[in-house]
């Protein structure tokens, strides 16, 4: 898989060169036009947040000292910023089975008691077989997507127990939230890249949108030109639409994912690192179309999700 991977590196030059010379132009002018329709845009219904934490038994710090990690504390936000579905998650440590069924048994069971939340589960990879077994499980019980955290749970993404947990995921319909930032791994981009190639039936989310590499991110453009690569990979904006937004690098940021396709993204808050009001507000000030921001506040989580 490497060497599809390296291969393609060779037509990086040559297609983001000529995609700049014939799309800038163009993209910068749909830029502008847009800013201008965000003017008229009328609030999406139905508005859903993929990637919320909350506190999960025998926790007592929240992610934001000032803010609570409470299911109420969400619903509150949810209902003052109009958000109406949530993805909450857990995260889980290693060799610790029961934690990890019981921090997955309690967003399951939030989930079955609020229909305004969807369960987002997890597993530390380096568990083996037993984090295998805990997809199936909580796939049953009816997870929607697996979190995995590389910096956090302390494990590389090029491991093959990360890719067998990916394929886990895929083959019970499970999509997989990998956090995206990496201050450490020059080579994540890549390695997600190779995840992705090795697995065309899983759907895969990078939070964040690898942070202040963002632009690394065009890469899956280029590997959906050719025939190996299936789309699968999907981003949220969690985090990123807020450092960026009215700074010099907020078009190039635009820029980049009309490159890539709005339909790979999603709206996130990343609660309670993030309010959700402030977070929702801010795609509004980016200048993306109706139709855009419909794609991310609504239908390209439908899709990803099966919500």
């Amino acid at each position: 898989m490497k060497k599809v991977f390296y291969s393609f590196l060779v037509l990086f030059a040559i297609v983001v060169y000529t995609s700049c010379k014939t799309d800038t132009n163009q993209s910068t002018s749909e830029a502008e036009n847009s800013a201008l329709e965000t003017v008229t845009t009328t609030p999406i219904e139905n508005v859903v947040d993929t990637h919320a934490h909350i506190l999960l038994p025998g926790q007592e710090l929240s992610l934001n000292p000032s803010t609570p990690g409470s299911p109420e504390e969400l619903l509150k936000q949810m209902e003052a910023a109009g958000v109406t579905t949530c993805g909450i998650m857990s995260m889980v440590p290693k060799d610790n089975l029961d934690i990890t069924r019981e921090h997955n048994d309690y967003i399951l069971k939030l989930a079955k008691e609020n229909e305004a939340f969807f369960p987002i589960c997890s597993v530390h990879p380096l568990d083996g077989e037993a984090a295998v077994k805990e997809v199936e499980r909580v796939a049953g019980l009816g997870a929607r997507a697996i979190k995995l955290h590389p910096f956090f749970q302390g494990f590389d993404p090029a491991n093959p127990n990360v890719n067998a947990v990916v394929a886990a995921a895929g083959k019970f319909g499970l999509a997989v939230i990998f956090d995206s930032i990496s201050a450490s791994d020059g080579g994540a981009t890549g390695k997600f890249v190779d995840l992705a190639l090795a697995n065309p039936n899983t759907k895969i989310v990078l939070a964040h949108m690898a942070g202040t590499k963002f632009h690394e991110m065009l890469l899956f453009a280029v590997f959906a030109k050719g025939p190996y690569y299936k789309n699968n990979v999907y981003f949220d904006l969690s985090a990123i639409a807020e450092l960026y937004v009215d700074s010099p690098r907020q078009d190039e940021l635009m820029w980049t994912m009309r490159q890539i396709g709005i339909k790979q993204f999603l709206f996130a808050s990343d609660f309670p690192v993030f309010d959700l009001k402030p977070a929702k507000e801010v795609l509004d000030r980016y200048g993306f179309t109706q139709e855009e921001l419909q794609l991310l506040f609504h239908d390209n989580a439908v899709q990803v999700f099966g919500l």
